[in-house]
Order: structure tokens, then C-alpha cells, then sequence
């Protein structure tokens, strides 16, 4: 079964590696980032994905819920959500930073509660998206760029660098570079220089979405796309790479303990080498509860590697060897939404008028009804299944005209809508 995730699916319906919910079924929050730490020996890990701060240990193979918090508004006195957080050990204490709208919050992890130390609110209307940490120092990340806290949180420096896409790919990779996976490349950013110093192209297939690079101690650079994982050295050559399922990369992620590295591509997750041969795999679908999705991905080392997988429906957490050690399920409500990334694929990108053309994508809500246009007038309405995913044949008007046309697949619910480029010969 493992090797499911290296060697092409035969025989297995895929179907249910995405459903999230069935028609007429309410569904939960999903896991799909967080932050995992080693302290004092044992195996502390959080989310805030669910609007919460919620803070587990490890015991043995349960993991304990430590505190499960929420910031409050003092104007209304209402709760509002969490967006991210980051551990961090100092001086021989856990703490736990997190931010929500214009605040960073610094709680001490203790062992059943999280006791806040200090909060330190912006007043220049800056958004915080997420909280990490470079070397020594805490970061926030946000549209605007990186801020710099010192211990004391009060900010030390800033940059303009980010990804306003998606601002989880944005990562510290040592104490001078920043790397982001942006829409079609691999970014490395040099804080001495404020500038960005190397794009390397990068493979994707489906939508921009949260994905994640590793920078080792030697300088190289790991990605993995919706194609490869690839192993760059710092000038941008490629060194290795390996094929997985073409599903869409996350997270590549390391414990810098051993040499091994890991990465996740929804399916499940892939342990190599540093050479990127592989040398183990899991497919996660149903290891943690049901309709496992792998996608945020923290390598810590405890006794040996120790994977935390944030696996949509449930946090999933794995030793080296890639068994289960332990799991905990979402079960907070949430609202039905796409449950992956709007995209389009055709079967051609050129015809004549008068030709079929397929077009089929996904991002939509489960059962919406969709309105596919061609060069601005309807040509069909289609219904999305539980997925949100459609296909459909659709024909090249008769009087179209040579040239560059766009084919767009709007909901009609969300009116989320998505345009691909197609060509009338």
C-alpha cells in the first residue's frame, strides 16, 4: 500500500481522497498548517486553522490537548480568530507566538493552559497573516512585507519582501535568506541586500495555493511542484529530482537531525534521501480519520524523526518509519466552501470552429451549478459534483474568429470564476 504515493494508482477510486463532505452532510474545519516543536523531549504541535489557538503534547501515542483559546475583542467584547502561531524555546520555557488582525500575542506553553506574557498591537493598520521565526527573532508576515520583533516585541527591523498570494510560503530558511514559492518560481531573498537574489521556475498545474520550500544547512534548495520534487543547489542548478503522482506539491519539510527529507502532495507524504531517492511512503487518506488530505507538513526530531501532518479532517503525526503514532480529528463546524483551488484543464488549446472541446476544473463548491462561457457568451450549464470538481464538452462557435479567445467557468452561487486561454485556428 505504500507504494501507492511513487507508482501509478491502478484499480483504486480516487473519489475518495477529496470528498470532504456528502451531499445533505455538515462538515468540519480542516486542518491544513500549523507549527510542531521538541521540548524537554516530548513533541509539542498546534493550529490555528480553525480560528482557535489550539496547543498538543504528545503522550505516548495520544495527543493531549494542552489549551484551546480564542482572542477577544475588548471593543465588543466578541471573539475573533487566530491566523497563526510559532513555538519558540527560550531561556529553557515554551512559548507559543500568535497573531490575529493587527496583534501578536506571546503565550508561555505550560501543562494543561497557555498563560500570556505580552500582546503588542500595531497602529499603522498592518494585517498580520502569519507569525514565524528567524534565528532569534520573532516575524510577521504580512501584504505589506516582514517585521522583525526582538524578544521584547517591539520591532527591530522590516523588509518589503513577501508573496501576497499566498503569504504561508513565505519561510526563513537561515538567519540571512527568505525563500517563497510564488506563482511560477522558487524566490530567494537576501535580507543583507533587501533584494531578491535568485528565481528558480518551478512547475505548477493547478492554482496558486499554500506550498513550501526547505533551504538545508548546506545552502540547497528543495521544492516540490505538481510534477517533481526537485533539489536545487544555491546558484539555481538542479541537482536531483523525482516524479511523484502529479498531484498538487505542499510542503517540503526536514528535521535537520538526519538526511532525510519529506515532502506532501495531498495524496500523502514521501520520505527520501538528500539524494531524493525514496526510501519510504504513506498514503494518508484514511490513516488519521476519514478524507485525509496531506498538505502542511513539520519534521521535529524526538528519538528519531518525529511527522506532523495536517491532513485536512484530522492532524496526523508519524515516526520515521512513517507509521501512525497518534491523531486528533477536526470538530469544529464550518461553513461548506471549495474545498481546493479553482482551476481548468482543456483536452486541446487550439480548434477550428465548429470542433468539441473538453473543459473540466475544480474549486468550486460541491453541487454548484456553473456557467461555462466562450469568448463571452453562455454556452452551457453544468452542475458540480460533491468535489466541486465538473467536465464537460462544450463546441467552438461557428462564427468565432481566428485568434485568442478566453473559455470562463463561472459559479453561479460563490461567483467564483476561472478563465483559461484557448486559440480559434
Amino acid at each position: 500500500m505504500k507504494k501507492w504515493l511513487i507508482l501509478p494508482i491502478i484499480g483504486i477510486s480516487l473519489v475518495s481522497l477529496l470528498i470532504l463532505v456528502l451531499p445533505g452532510e455538515s462538515r468540519t474545519k480542516s486542518y491544513y498548517s500549523g507549527d510542531a516543536i521538541a521540548y524537554q523531549n516530548k513533541l509539542f504541535l498546534g493550529s490555528t486553522n480553525t480560528g482557535s489557538l489550539e496547543v498538543f503534547r504528545l503522550d505516548n501515542k495520544v495527543l493531549t490537548l494542552v489549551a484551546k483559546l480564542r482572542p477577544i475583542d475588548p471593543r465588543f467584547n466578541l471573539p475573533e480568530d487566530f491566523f497563526d502561531l510559532k513555538f519558540s524555546e527560550e531561556n529553557n520555557h515554551l512559548y507559543v507566538y500568535a497573531v490575529s488582525n493587527y496583534t501578536l500575542y506571546k503565550y508561555e506553553v505550560l501543562d494543561n493552559k497557555l498563560s500570556l506574557i505580552k500582546e503588542s498591537k500595531n497602529n499603522y493598520w498592518e494585517w498580520y497573516n502569519r507569525v514565524d521565526k528567524f534565528g532569534d527573532n520573532i516575524v510577521t508576515i504580512s501584504a505589506k512585507g516582514l517585521k522583525i520583533f526582538n524578544k521584547n516585541m517591539d520591532v527591530i527591523d522590516a523588509f518589503s519582501f513577501t508573496n501576497a498570494q499566498a503569504p504561508y510560503n513565505v519561510s526563513a530558511s537561515n538567519n540571512r535568506f527568505v525563500i517563497s514559492v510564488a506563482e511560477s518560481n522558487l524566490q530567494v531573498y537576501d535580507r543583507e541586500t533587501r533584494a531578491v537574489v535568485r528565481e528558480i521556475p518551478l512547475n505548477f498545474k493547478y492554482a496558486a495555493g499554500n506550498r513550501r520550500a526547505y533551504q538545508d544547512q548546506d545552502f540547497n534548495l528543495y521544492a516540490v511542484d505538481d510534477y517533481y520534487i526537485k533539489k536545487f543547489d544555491f546558484s539555481g542548478k538542479l541537482l536531483n529530482s523525482f516524479r511523484h503522482l502529479d498531484y498538487q506539491g505542499f510542503d517540503v519539510a526536514a528535521s535537520g537531525h538526519t538526511n532525510h527529507v519529506y515532502f506532501s502532495n495531498g495524496v500523502g507524504v514521501v520520505k527520501l534521501d538528500e539524494n531524493l531517492k525514496v526510501l519510504d511512503s504513506r498514503w494518508t487518506n484514511n490513516l488519521g480519520g476519514y478524507a485525509g488530505w496531506a498538505m502542511g507538513l513539520e519534521a521535529v526530531y524526538v528519538n528519531g524523526d518525529k511527522l506532523v501532518i495536517f491532513n485536512n479532517s484530522n492532524i496526523l503525526v508519524l515516526d520515521d518509519k512513517l507509521n501512525k503514532l497518534a491523531s486528533v480529528e477536526a470538530t469544529e463546524s464550518a461553513e461548506i466552501s471549495p474545498i481546493e483551488n479553482l482551476y481548468l484543464l482543456l483536452d486541446k488549446n487550439s480548434a477550428a470552429p465548429n470542433s468539441q472541446v473538453s473543459v473540466s476544473g475544480g474549486g468550486y463548491l460541491p453541487e454548484e451549478n456553473l456557467e461555462i462561457s466562450f469568448d463571452g457568451l453562455k454556452q452551457t450549464t453544468v452542475k458540480a459534483d460533491n468535489r466541486g470538481r465538473f467536465s464537460a464538452i462544450i463546441t467552438v462557435p461557428s462564427k468565432a474568429t481566428p485568434g485568442s479567445k478566453d473559455i470562463k467557468v463561472t459559479g453561479l452561487s460563490t461567483k467564483l470564476h476561472y478563465s483559461i486561454s484557448f486559440r480559434v485556428e
